[in-house]
């Protein structure tokens, strides 16, 4: 019973603060602790019962089958991350932001590599396994927590109508909505009309250096074809990032407003981050997003929450990986007297 207290006290923890501020990365983190805690805890009741239930040796069996899945999945989502990086390319071209799972998937083959390399080259390769082990580690947690927290932050019902539903702008073919811009114009349309046609959609997003008109021109464009009456479409022209999406919107509405922001599902929590931030009422949703597409999407992701809350994490990486450094600071000087 004690062991179930370990995932019973965080996942309490969890809902408390989830139901206070849905729009905190600290909910992320007491969710993937939970759930982690649960498999541990099921794992550890299985072994339990099976060994009163038939004997002790099926019992390390099943524990061996627990311990071997955890090697597998490494392998086979290192696998899973290097074919859809492959994938990516072919799809969405060579920038740099559509190699991010190939990269994450290059990362855990070479530290898996490393661990295949003689242990009698002693210190220096030791040291690098710290290093490269823990920060894949830390990075996975980062990973899998936002997958997580997103799934049940989008899965979370919208339950106050908004005044207003901002469409958040993500890039335009010349003058044309990519599927990606649709996906969220579509989804805001839905909201729209789910809200009986009564809140205002503010379309926003400025004019890319490749873009033959404004974002937020083309989006308005797209809804007015939909069957969006002009009066319920406001633009916002003049942003270039999330953030400025948001502040420039913020002008455009009644003062304390609710207020509702579409984006991909992937681009949800942050987004609500910002509107947390810059005190906005109401919350962000998501729209579907191609499966292909998500990897590289939530690492960028990640990357980017990553540097919103880098004093934290700076603060932690500090935290952990200083006593090794010092002890591989002294080994170093140790070998050159």
């Amino acid at each position: 019973m004690i062991l179930h207290l370990f995932w019973i006290i965080p996942l309490c923890l969890f809902f408390i603060s989830f139901l206070y501020e849905p729009r905190r990365m600290l909910n992320a983190y007491l969710l993937i602790y939970s759930l982690g805690m649960l498999a541990i805890a099921l794992v550890g009741f299985s072994i339990v019962n099976i060994e009163q239930a038939l004997n002790q040796q099926v019992a390390l069996f099943f524990l061996l089958l627990v311990a071997i899945l955890i090697p597998i999945s490494v392998i086979l989502s290192m696998i899973y991350l290097i074919f859809n990086g492959r994938q990516m390319i072919s799809l969405e071209g060579h920038r740099l932001a559509n190699l991010l799972s190939l990269f994450y998937g290059l990362a855990i083959a070479l530290t898996l590599g490393l661990h295949l390399l003689p242990q009698r080259l002693g210190f220096p390769l030791n040291s690098l396994l710290f290093f490269f082990d823990f920060l894949l580690l830390y990075g996975s947690f980062l990973y899998l927590s936002h997958i997580f927290y997103s799934a049940f932050y989008n899965a979370w019902p919208i339950r106050k109508e908004p005044d207003y539903i901002i469409v958040l702008g993500s890039g335009l073919l010349g003058d044309k909505v990519p599927p990606l811009l649709a996906q969220r114009l579509d989804k805001g349309q839905l909201l729209y009309q789910k809200f009986g046609q009564r809140p205002q959609i503010i379309v926003s997003g400025g004019q890319g250096p490749d873009e033959k008109v404004a974002e937020a021109s083309a989006m308005a464009a797209y809804l007015l074809e939909k069957g969006v009456p002009s009066e319920d479409i406001l633009l916002e022209k003049q942003s270039k990032t999330t953030q400025e999406n948001l502040i420039f919107s913020k002008t455009l509405m009644k003062k304390d407003s609710q207020v509702l922001v579409v984006t991909n599902s992937f681009h949800a929590l942050r987004a609500g981050i910002y509107m947390k931030r810059l005190g906005l009422k109401g919350r962000s949703v998501g729209s579907k997003t191609a499966l292909y597409y998500l990897p590289s999407a939530l690492i960028r992701e990640n990357m980017g929450l990553f540097v919103m809350y880098w004093k934290w994490h700076a603060s932690l990486l500090i935290l952990f990986l200083l006593p090794q450094l010092i002890l591989s600071i002294k080994k170093i000087i140790h070998l050159f007297n």
